[in-house]
């Protein structure tokens, strides 16, 4: 199974609906089309990688309080540090825990937007 499709199945199951980008322009355009709540971002996208992306999220007026967790196989201080210097408001490496994952973003979306 598909990494994506196991996202949307772990969101699911803690009822949550998600709308899957495949890349980092479509998770911008779905993003500018679609009221989100979160973005469940990886970084190694095709066209545009996450650390573009979500600089690019940051930038639009809509997109700088919306909370997004990075989930990806880099490892790594430089890559995390990368993460965050973007605007991730959360680091994940694959094989990520998902209660974890779960837990740190009903945290954010219960923290009161500035």
């Amino acid at each position: 199974m598909e990494m994506n499709e196991l996202q949307r199945e772990l969101l699911a199951l803690h009822g949550m609906e998600s709308i899957p980008a495949y890349n980092g322009s479509q998770a911008l355009e779905l993003h500018e089309e679609c009221e989100v709540n979160a973005i469940l971002l990886d970084v190694m996208l095709p066209e545009m990688d996450g650390f573009e992306t979500c600089r690019r999220l940051r930038r639009q007026e809509d997109g700088r309080h919306v909370p997004i967790l990075m989930l990806t196989a880099l490892d790594g201080d430089e890559f995390r540090q990368r993460g965050f210097a973007s605007g991730a408001d959360a680091y994940f490496i694959k094989p990520f825990d998902p209660d974890e994952v779960i837990h740190t973003l009903q945290s954010l979306l219960a923290e009161p937007s500035e």
